[in-house]
């Protein structure tokens, strides 16, 4: 199995990053492969170097968070483009990797699961952007496969404020045990499910 994880960012320390580093070194010690594709900001990181980390540089600079993870995004799926290998299923994280899992999940017409850390409702809807972060985040939830969150206040968010189905919906806390394992067995159910045969009536 292939697995392509979008992450805003990829350092050591940083949470979400934390999150996709632990998924990717249990994929790669299960015999999969994995590749994360993240902003390029310099900073160090540590991983198991089987983990293939592509981090890419963004040319302009956005006047605010918003227009900046657009511009990432455009960079993130030009880098996926270029990439010779034909993944199994796409997996982003929060609202900043959303356009970019969208469109290569179309593209490539491969699975896409989203980890959704955090909602804009919980983070306060205080921003000049909120509204626009927030339809980004129910465009994701609209659109992909599997939604995945930490904790039960996200999935109570992403459930009520930006109408996932319960049945697509499911609590992955990083904190409890076998919780890659779990990671690991919604990849294989995806993927199972993209192959499966469209019944003709």
């Amino acid at each position: 199995m292939k697995v392509l994880i979008l992450s805003k960012e990829f350092r050591d320390g940083e949470g979400v990053s934390e999150y996709c580093k632990n998924i990717s070194e249990y994929m790669i010690e299960k015999g999969h492969s994995v590749t994360i594709l993240s902003f390029d900001d310099g900073s160090y990181y540590s991983v198991n170097e089987e983990v293939d980390v592509r981090r890419v540089p963004v040319p302009f600079e956005g006047d605010n968070v918003y227009n900046w993870s657009m511009i990432l995004n455009n960079e993130l799926k030009r880098q996926a483009a270029e990439l010779s290998e034909e993944f199994d299923v796409i997996h982003a994280n929060d609202w900043t990797t959303v356009p970019g899992g969208v469109t290569l999940s179309k593209h490539f017409n491969k699975p896409l699961l989203l980890t959704i850390h955090s909602t804009e409702n919980q983070r306060g809807f205080n921003e000049t952007h909120s509204e626009m972060i927030s339809e980004l985040e129910w465009q994701g939830v609209y659109d992909a496969d599997k939604i995945l969150v930490t904790n039960e206040d996200s999935k109570n968010s992403v459930l009520f404020d930006l109408d996932s189905p319960d049945e697509k919906t499911e609590v992955i806390d990083p904190y409890t045990a076998n919780w890659r394992k779990r990671i690991l067995k919604n990849y294989q159910n995806l993927i199972k499910q993209k192959k499966a045969p469209v019944n003709q009536t």
